[in-house]
């Protein structure tokens, strides 16, 4: 089993992959992509571990900022914030519905409706499973973390 670089995560989500179930692909800057054969919840306790990060205070303290109290963005470093964004319905209620993209490589949208894409700097598109101008004010959020004293 390949270990997962994690600074170099541009973006991840969950995956159904035959024979091993519910799955996190992971896709790097440079746009190589890995699937890690575990959740996306445990691929991101395993990066807030690699960080040393509290996810509960991150939760706690981000969404108190940002007045937000579901799909609090996860802020690793000054490099590193996880925006989570819809990927899928899961079939099953453990399985993952929201994947999650550095906002550092955020390049745009690309698409209206329910047939948008996060466009990545390293080129890859990221299918969006909600609508995209709701979407949009949760990244608004997620970019006020730029500005805001941590």
């Amino acid at each position: 089993m390949r270990q997962i670089n994690y600074d170099h995560v541009s973006a991840m989500r969950p995956e159904y992959t035959q024979n091993k179930g519910d799955c996190t692909e992971i896709i790097y800057e440079n746009g190589e992509t890995y699937i890690a054969e575990k959740n996306i919840s445990s691929v991101i306790n395993t990066m807030g571990k690699y960080y040393c990060t509290d996810l509960k205070a991150n939760r706690k303290v981000y969404g108190k900022l940002l007045r937000i109290k579901n799909n609090v963005p996860i802020v690793f470093s000054d490099k590193h914030i996880l925006v989570p964004y819809k990927v899928r319905k899961p079939l099953n209620k453990r399985d993952g519905a929201y994947g999650y993209f550095n906002l550092y490589h955020l390049t745009g949208f690309e698409g209206k409706g329910k047939n948008a894409f996060i466009k990545l700097r390293n080129g890859i598109k990221l299918k969006l499973f909600q609508n995209l101008k709701p979407y949009l004010k949760h990244i608004t959020l997620a970019e006020r973390l730029f500005t805001e004293k941590r």
